[in-house]
């Protein structure tokens, strides 16, 4: 993508994207110059760990570029996905909102663990995952708990 006269909010909700959308889209990260995008909400999309992959690693490359907004509400990032996205967060200072998607009681223990150093997130959203196996735990809203109480 090299438009670089487009600036502003992106939002592609619902849109039936994929991973590879994903893909393409992290190369708008990746940019030095341009910086086009100042919030993105890619919810209600058909994408697995490997767009919080793609997007996450671009912006942790690229961390000063100035995002303040990234939305993936109702999608599941897994752990590799979830991981990427919050080292983007943690390495950038312009991200100040996060709505992270879908988290089991695994990725709420990662997220705690993972947001503890984070000295920039003003807001988090998150949804609980509907499956059964995975809910969360006493232990998992307990570290996320935790780390509020610690580490904001």
């Amino acid at each position: 993508m090299t438009n670089d006269v487009f600036h502003g909010d992106l939002n592609l909700n619902g849109n039936d994207l994929s991973d590879l959308a994903a893909l393409h889209l992290a190369k708008i990260f990746d940019k030095t110059t341009g910086h086009n995008i100042t919030r993105i909400n890619l919810s209600g999309n058909n994408f697995t760990s490997k767009a919080g992959e793609y997007i996450g690693q671009a912006l942790s490359n690229n961390p000063s570029y100035p995002i303040k907004k990234i939305q993936f509400t109702g999608i599941n990032l897994e752990h590799i996905g979830l991981t990427r996205i919050i080292e983007a967060v943690n390495g950038n200072e312009h991200i100040k909102r996060l709505d992270i998607g879908i988290l089991t009681d695994q990725g709420l223990k990662n997220m705690a663990e993972m947001l503890k150093p984070n000295e920039y997130l003003d807001e988090i959203t998150f949804q609980e995952t509907l499956d059964p196996q995975k809910l969360w735990t006493s232990l998992g809203r307990g570290a996320f708990s935790e780390m509020m109480k610690d580490s904001t």
